[in-house]
Order: structure tokens, then C-alpha cells, then sequence
């Protein structure tokens, strides 16, 4: 096997049913072999903060900011959730046969460029990515991930759509 057969793949993982299918994808893909897999959790600091935030114009509740142990302990407790999702991610990816190291890591700028970052930090050979394939509307309001994984890198992507019977928007 060559250098470049042994360069990782990164499997975007967030425990979803598209993420998992997409692990059994690269399990079909790519495995059979030592190529590391690397199974990537992007968590999010001050995701509570966005979720607590009053809605603009004044509408709706008004809730005080946590203060900043309250954030910080909200930020572990997103890390620890992701790490928790990179290790299931991995176990399913070694139960495939698969040769897998959980990754979980802190968002910087947006998840799409965070997992390109991951990928050449890495030198991916290649990026799996599940989708729910949403509609066109749908991703325009809702943004996705695979999208602008697609847009922003230069490896390989390989986009894995939603097991059948599991396309919710």
C-alpha cells in the first residue's frame, strides 16, 4: 500500500442517521485495509447563548445572559457531548471494520470550514458527509453543512444522502 493509501479519511459525524449512513458508506468505500478514519464532532461554544438570546425587535421573553461560568460551563458541557458523539461515531466505524479515531473539535468560524480545516490539518485523502437533503428552500433558511463543505474544499468529497425513508428537513 502506498503513502497516499494510508492518508486518512474524515467522516463528518454528528450521531444523525445521514452521519451514521455516512459511515457505513466509507466503511463500503474505503475500508478493508489500515487507512485511518478519522470520525469528526464540531461542537459549538456559546451555542447556549444563541438559543437563550432574545428574539430581535424585543419580541418574545427577555432572559438575562448567563454569566461567564455559566457559559464556560456550558461550553464543556457541548465539548463533552461531542466527544461523546465522536466516540459512538467510532465505534460504529470499528465495528464496520474500520480502522477509526474519534476527533472532536471546537468550532473557530462555521462548522463547514471547521471540518475542511480538520481535513487539511490531516491531509485528508478524502471528506464523507452525510445530508438530509433538503429541499432548496429549506437550505437557503437552514443553511448545510455539506454544502459549504463543498464549497470551501479542495479534497475529495464524498456526500451521502439520507437512508431511505429518513428524509426529514
Amino acid at each position: 500500500m502506498s503513502a497516499s493509501d494510508l492518508r486518512p479519511i474524515v467522516v463528518a459525524y454528528d450521531g444523525s442517521p445521514q452521519a451514521q449512513a455516512a459511515v457505513r458508506e466509507a466503511a463500503h468505500l474505503f475500508g478493508g485495509g489500515p487507512r485511518p478514519v478519522v470520525v469528526l464532532s464540531v461542537w459549538e461554544p456559546g451555542l447556549m447563548n444563541v438559543v437563550m438570546a432574545p428574539a430581535p425587535g424585543g419580541l418574545g421573553a427577555s432572559v438575562p445572559p448567563p454569566d461567564p461560568e455559566t457559559i464556560k460551563a456550558l461550553d464543556h458541557t457541548e465539548e463533552d457531548h461531542a466527544q461523546r458523539v465522536a466516540d459512538d461515531g467510532c465505534e460504529l466505524a470499528r465495528s464496520l471494520g474500520l480502522a477509526a479515531e474519534p476527533h472532536a473539535v471546537r468550532d473557530e468560524a462555521s462548522v463547514a470550514e471547521t471540518i475542511v480545516r480538520v481535513a487539511e490539518d490531516r491531509d485528508a485523502q478524502a471528506l464523507v458527509i452525510g445530508t438530509r437533503g433538503r429541499s432548496a428552500i429549506a437550505s437557503a433558511l437552514l443553511g448545510s453543512t455539506s454544502e459549504g463543505v463543498l464549497h470551501k474544499t479542495r479534497r475529495p468529497l464524498l456526500v451521502v444522502h439520507a437512508p431511505e425513508g429518513d428524509e426529514r428537513g
